[in-house]
């Protein structure tokens, strides 16, 4: 019997939660308001379920918390702006996790506690800046700012996305392509030549071997390959596996500039948008170092941090660490001077990302001409090795 999950109020006001067991939604709520109680809420526990595999689209969660900063802004209480969120939310994860949240804010927990239990949503980026709100009686100002710097991270990321989608796209279907002549359609023109005593020319004799491998053991370099991606990944998502692989694209020529570049924005856009949201300097150094992949950068920085816990500003700290272009710290400076670091930083940090975006488009662009004349490469090898033969015949039969 499907068993279901329910919040109410009993006729005191108290708030109630428990299941229950019901062959439908209907009964369930029969039973539940026979005992007095007035329902808030009823969800199956079967749907819970499904809703735990359920994904939450990153721009869900930031338009999110845009409407909860508008809802705080317009001067109701935090209660009253997640209940008009979760009003205007469709059933699912996302709603379910608004609800959870205001159920612990009503027991009395802090909105950035409630939040910390949704670590996958709330990062360590928005609990320190939601605590600092908090603090500061500010959480709709900071609310905002971690919407703007969610919203900014989604376009930057969809910009990145769009630019390489081409690419991907054609080195897969050209890949498909190759392994399907290879497979299917080079056996059934090279199987005659194996039924004439002539002595086949190299590339044929090549040509052969690999579809004939192929064709054998498809499915065997499938799994090898599948198999091999995920030790791959698995490495690099370990703290040496980063390590290793942030040295190695800092080496690759054209790219690893790019890479850091990259990493210099995110650095820069974390730790402005954590000094706006009212975090202090040295916890807003700690967060925005994690979100650094480079070994060599995460150690300057800190060595930057160490600087500025002895009074030291913070583009003279950086300007000892010898790592970050002179263009951040001069601009990084300016906002000192002028009271706007916070603004500075992020300004940095739009700048890199367009420079990142220009540059990687322009690589997309190189990159696009030297697929196409692999495939060329390709398919004239195929060409040549079937044609090669065929001359072969044609001449002793002259």
């Amino acid at each position: 019997m499907p068993v279901f999950s329910y919040e109410g109020f009993d006729k005191t006001g108290r708030h109630i939660s428990g299941k229950i067991e019901a062959e439908n939604d209907a009964i369930a709520r029969d039973i539940i308001k026979n005992k007095g109680i007035y329902i808030k809420n009823l969800v199956s526990l079967e749907k819970q379920g499904r809703r735990g595999r359920e994904k939450i689209r990153k721009e869900d969660f930031a338009l999110s918390i845009r409407e909860l900063a508008t809802l705080l802004n317009s001067g109701l209480t935090l209660d009253e702006s997640v209940s008009g969120i979760i009003a205007q939310m469709k059933e699912g994860k996302l709603r379910d996790v608004y609800t959870s949240i205001q159920k612990q804010v009503r027991e009395g927990k802090s909105f950035s506690k409630a939040a910390s239990q949704y670590p996958e949503l709330f990062s360590d980026i928005s609990l320190s800046m939601i605590r600092s709100g908090e603090a500061s009686g500010t959480l709709d100002l900071v609310l905002q700012h971690i919407a703007e710097f969610l919203e900014e991270s989604i376009r930057f990321r969809s910009k990145v996305m769009g630019i390489l989608t081409y690419p991907i796209i054609m080195a897969v279907v050209g890949c498909l392509v190759i392994i399907f002549v290879f497979t299917f359609v080079t056996p059934t023109i090279t199987r005659i030549f194996s039924e004439i005593s002539l002595k086949l020319p190299l590339p044929t004799l090549i040509l052969i071997k690999i579809s004939t491998f192929l064709k054998q053991y498809l499915f065997a370099v499938i799994v090898f390959l599948g198999f091999f991606v995920y030790l791959v990944k698995r490495y690099i998502s370990s703290e040496r596996g980063m390590a290793k692989l942030a040295r190695i694209r800092k080496r690759i020529p054209y790219l690893g500039e790019i890479f850091f570049k990259s990493e210099i924005a995110n650095f820069t856009g974390t730790l402005g948008t954590l000094l706006e949201g009212g975090v202090e300097i040295l916890t807003s150094f700690n967060i925005a170092q994690e979100v650094i992949s480079s070994p060599d950068l995460k150690e300057q920085i800190g060595k930057a941090r160490d600087l500025i816990s002895h009074g030291q500003s913070v583009s003279s700290a950086l300007r000892k660490t010898t790592i970050f272009p002179y263009t951040v710290i001069q601009l990084i400076s300016a906002g000192e001077k002028s009271g706007t670091t916070p603004q500075m930083l992020k300004k940095v940090s739009t700048n890199f990302k367009d420079e990142v975006s220009q540059k990687a488009t322009r690589f997309v662009t190189v990159l696009e001409p030297f697929m196409i004349l692999f495939m060329a490469v390709v398919v004239g090898f195929v060409v040549i090795s079937i044609m090669l033969p065929i001359f072969q015949i044609s001449q002793s039969i002259r």
